[in-house]
This record gives C-alpha cells, structure tokens and sequence, in this order.
C-alpha cells in the first residue's frame, strides 16, 4: 500500500492483508541500502496471524520517494509520521 507521508509517496507491503487500524499494528524497518523485502517472511507470518504489518520502504528506498533521514531523529519523526498516516495510535517497532 501506498501512504503519503510528510508530503512524498510511501511505499508498506502489508503482508498481503488489508491494513484495519483496530488491530495490533507492527512496523519493521529495514537497513540501509535494503528495503520492505528483507521483512517478507515475517511480514507475512504476522499478517496471517492476526497483526496488522508495516514493512516499510524508507525514503529514498526501494518505491518509496523522497530523500532518506540524516539522523536517528528524522527517522524516528518519520515513523511517528508513518503511523499517523495509516491512521494507527500505537505499534510495536521491528529494525535492524
């Protein structure tokens, strides 16, 4: 799926589900230089599972658009930006 956020487009496979702000919400991020992809396992496992899942591409990776964070704190601002797009109060946070 497809969100914009803080003005460019945003790309979060969902795990093959429906995104529905009632359920638990999951967002994993991936590394530099990778994208939603190294998530697709676990993306998957959580979506059959009950969860709602965010593997996101951050900006400047993968389809997502935009220019990638320069620090911890633009990263961390553009999650909370993420989740408020998707609509979602709350989620457990999934990195590396």
């Amino acid at each position: 799926m497809y969100l914009t956020v803080n003005g460019a487009q945003t790309y979060a496979y969902t795990g093959d589900h429906a995104f529905d702000p009632a359920k638990p919400t999951v967002v994993f991020i991936h590394g530099v230089l990778n994208d939603h992809s190294v998530w697709i396992l676990q993306s998957r496992h959580l979506a059959y599972n009950g969860w709602n899942v965010l593997a996101i591409d951050l900006p400047g990776h993968g389809r997502s658009a935009g220019k990638p964070p320069k620090t911890v704190e633009e990263g961390a601002d553009f999650i909370r930006a993420l989740l408020q797009a998707a609509g979602a109060e709350k989620a457990a946070l999934v990195g590396h």
